[in-house]
């Protein structure tokens, strides 16, 4: 067991460092992000938010010859968000006239009907708010092309604020952190994979150091050596004590944030976490999204997302947050997403409304409807998120996924140094000393005792 600890870990452990320290940083973005962010709230006033349709039509002037496809209510105090996604064009499409452009645009309309719910994989379960668009994929089913949110005085229309960001071409600075955080800022068909398997050995890492740890007897010596740092030894003796006993105390926390965390990076993973959490039913991965009616189409009014709006606040008056997805083609439905907690999104309820009727369209995943009418394993994988950041327990959880994953990526530093200690590299052996022969000292001759007179 031992000697698997320790290769696994050299073998792992410059990647558990990266997604560690990166881990680190990302959990509290959001709230990093309200305090260097002023333009992301207004002042509260009395008077009623403003419509989304009203929202919308100040920002479509201000991006031009864009169209919106969402837009997101916060508290208050908050600013309204109005988003955009911008997709982006391929080599062939710009301008691209003739048989062949025409077919490879048609060929990506297709894709994109079908594609469109696809991001329920994605690291946060459908809908940062503000952030949702129309998608487009690239390899490995990753979204192409730029997202803009313009914040807006809910109250005034007043635009605060204009923020672009894309994964590839110069991502914010916690865009840039996830990527090395979820594919070491490699391409994700190629990073993702490599830290999955990282991590998957991190969970052996930690089987085999709670076994390596565990005292060989419950005796008080060995068990403050197991519980206790000793502060004043020597640096080799505290080391070893940070490595063994930080382990221990953040060991079940570091499982279940790997173990959350590996269902983005193997469908196999993510399919058998359910099986188990469900008692051995299937996960259902409905790809398809839900279509609106399509037999008597009309122009879509944006008017009929105020509605939408006005009877989601009126069923969760005390909702944190509410946005409302904006169709862009007859058969998309209208999107709605009620948050019932700031910074929080296992207990979203996610709504599908028909865009000329209003008629609720349901679907079967484990993200749709209310999450109070959710099944027991279909609420687990909506905390899967929440569970992976510490969020589900608010604060204090956050404040411990951060600890823990600052020991976390402590434990290859020490267990490093631990290993490294106890080799003999460049170190010469003294040169043995060459045996000498001793001589056999012949015994002297007796002589009698006249003869030693004589010789007296």
């Amino acid at each position: 067991m031992a000697w698997l600890h320790l290769w696994l870990g050299l073998a792992s452990g410059i990647i558990v460092v990266i997604v560690s320290l990166t881990g680190c940083i990302y959990v509290f973005e959001n709230e990093i992000k309200d305090f260097l962010e002023d333009w992301r709230f207004v002042k509260h006033q009395k008077e009623a938010f403003l419509l989304p349709s009203q929202l919308v039509s100040i920002a479509d002037k201000k991006m031009k010859d864009k169209k919106a496809t969402s837009v997101t209510f916060g508290a208050k105090d908050e600013a309204a968000i109005v988003g955009y996604f911008v997709e982006k064009k391929e080599e062939g499409e710009r301008g691209g006239r003739g048989e062949k452009g025409e077919q490879k645009r048609g060929e990506r309309r297709k894709d994109l009907a079908q594609n469109k719910e696809k991001a329920k994989s994605e690291l946060k379960p459908q809908g940062k708010p503000g952030e949702k668009g129309k998608e487009k994929k690239g390899k490995g089913g990753r979204r192409q092309g730029t997202f803009i949110s313009v914040y807006m005085n809910p109250y005034t229309g007043e635009v605060l604020n204009v923020k672009t960001f894309s994964r590839g071409d110069s991502p914010d600075f916690f865009r840039w952190i996830l990527n090395g955080h979820r594919a070491l800022w490699l391409p994700y068909d190629i990073g993702r994979p490599i830290v999955g398997v990282a991590v998957l050995i991190f969970v052996v890492l930690l089987i085999s150091g709670i076994v390596l740890w565990w005292p060989t007897k419950w005796i008080k010596s060995i068990i403050d050596k197991s519980f206790k740092i000793k502060w004043d030894a020597s640096f080799k003796r505290v080391n070893y004590d940070m490595h063994n006993v930080f382990g221990f105390y953040s060991c079940i926390f570091l499982f279940f944030i790997a173990v959350t965390g590996l269902v983005w990076s193997f469908g196999w993973w993510s399919k058998s976490l359910y099986w188990v959490t469900s008692g051995g039913k299937p996960l259902v991965e409905n790809r398809e999204s839900p279509k609106s009616d399509t037999t008597n189409v009309k122009e879509f009014n944006i008017t009929t997302a105020d509605k939408v709006l006005l009877n989601l606040r009126k069923e969760n008056p005390q909702a944190a947050g509410i946005m409302i997805s904006i169709p862009g083609k007859p058969a998309d439905p209208i999107g709605a997403f009620v948050y019932k907690q700031k910074h929080t999104f296992y207990n979203m309820d996610r709504y599908s409304f028909d865009q000329q009727s209003l008629k609720e369209i349901s679907i079967k995943t484990p993200f749709s409807g209310k999450y109070i009418e959710a099944n027991i394993p279909d609420k687990i994988r909506r905390m899967n998120y929440d569970i992976h950041v510490g969020s589900v327990l608010g604060l204090t959880g956050k404040i411990i996924a951060f600890l823990a994953s600052l020991i976390s990526a402590s434990l290859p530093i020490t267990g490093f140094i631990i290993w490294w200690g106890k080799q003999k590299f460049g170190k010469k052996k003294p040169a043995a000393k060459p045996k000498v022969a001793s001589k056999a000292i012949p015994a002297p001759k007796l002589k009698n005792t006249a003869e030693q007179e004589i010789t007296a």
